[in-house]
């Protein structure tokens, strides 16, 4: 009998973890009864129109809740207990797919986005925590990120872009017929000057 070969080493699958969005509605004015009124209004037109609200996301994976928010100097990108997050109030959790990555190269791209993601940065409109979530969904291989969670920034900064587009354009008419105005009054003026005969011509010709 031929002898057995030895059966190569089996490789283990490659670690899988589960990556979990968790959407807080925004509650941390300095008013109740504003913050009651953010409550109010997500209930509304996301529960009851799914037209999003003002919520605050954070991603979750191997145990640890990231997300991203505004400071002075350093990263904007900090962790905390999964839906613990003690500034918002927690709404809902939304599974996001798994990850083939390991903890240590999760751990290499949260560190990579906190260089990449300074606090100062932080813009409630074009750059929140919802477009942080929705960067490092992305580069864990998962998601996407429901489009109603930054809804309400998303198009009120196309609102905002649209309206600054207008203002600066209508600034360029102006300036434009500004100019085209003073190009043509210089024009008239230096063709006056060029046909009317000088004061002291007339005078010389014994006017």
């Amino acid at each position: 009998a031929r002898p057995r070969l030895p059966l190569p080493p089996i490789t283990p699958p490659p670690a899988m973890s589960l990556v979990t969005l968790h959407v807080y509605d925004i509650t941390n004015t300095a008013y109740e009864t504003a913050n009651a009124a953010i409550q109010g209004l997500n209930r509304f037109t996301k529960d009851t129109l799914g037209a999003g609200g003002i919520f605050h996301g954070a991603v979750e994976v191997n145990g640890d809740e990231w997300s991203f928010g505004y400071c002075e100097r350093g990263t904007g990108v900090y962790c905390c207990r999964p839906r613990g997050n003690s500034g918002y109030t927690y709404r809902e959790s939304i599974p996001l797919g798994v990850t083939s990555l390991s903890p240590a190269r999760v751990r290499s791209v949260v560190a990579v986005l906190q260089v990449q993601w300074p606090g100062e940065d932080y813009d409630l409109l074009g750059h929140n925590c919802n477009h942080y979530c929705e960067t490092f969904s992305e580069m864990l291989g998962v998601g996407p990120v429901p489009a109603w969670v930054n809804r309400f920034a998303t198009q009120a900064d196309a609102t905002v872009t649209a309206v600054t587009y207008a203002r600066d354009q209508t600034r360029m008419v102006v300036e434009e017929i500004g100019l085209a105005a003073t190009a043509a009054t210089n024009w008239l003026i230096s063709g006056f000057t060029a046909t009317e005969p000088a004061p002291h011509s007339r005078e010389a010709r014994g006017g």
